[in-house]
């Protein structure tokens, strides 16, 4: 199955936008085949792992459609009186479920199982955003 991997993440890019998630997708994918293998028919391997990826790629954009929601909500609330612009820009500047990460562990106090949980993201894909969003921030806060 690993030949398909590269076919599978250019589709997943087609519809999840970019390449950073097609690539957490497929990899999510692979790993519930690998789970699931012995519920495989043996028929066609492409379809069933397209089919395990695509219906991961469609839950992926569902929570983001829902947590752009959430944020945008959020944004409405007049907050960012008392906050330093630097680290305001600086925070607008992450993607925004890097963003969501972020703020649910350093302002919420939630762990990066209890946000894994609360996205429905691999604990991997939230430390790998956190580790990110605070590189990002250290660098852009390092400027100003």
């Amino acid at each position: 199955m690993a030949p398909l991997y590269p076919g599978l993440v250019r589709r997943l890019v087609l519809v999840l936008g970019n390449r950073e998630d097609a690539e957490d997708v497929a990899q999510d994918a692979y790993e519930r085949a690998y789970r699931a293998w012995s519920k495989f028919d043996g028929r066609d391997p492409r379809a069933w792992l397209h089919t395990i990826a695509l219906r991961l790629a469609f839950n992926q954009l569902e929570r983001r459609r829902v947590l752009g929601r959430i944020i945008a909500r959020s944004a409405a609330v007049e907050w960012t009186d008392d906050i330093d612009p630097d680290l305001l820009s600086a925070l607008n500047s992450l993607e925004p479920r890097t963003r969501a990460c972020l703020l649910l562990n350093c302002l919420d106090g939630y762990s990066v199982k209890e946000i894994a949980a609360i996205l429905r993201e691999p604990p991997g894909t939230v430390s790998s955003r956190l580790s990110r969003a605070r590189a990002t921030l250290r660098v852009a806060l390092r400027k100003s």
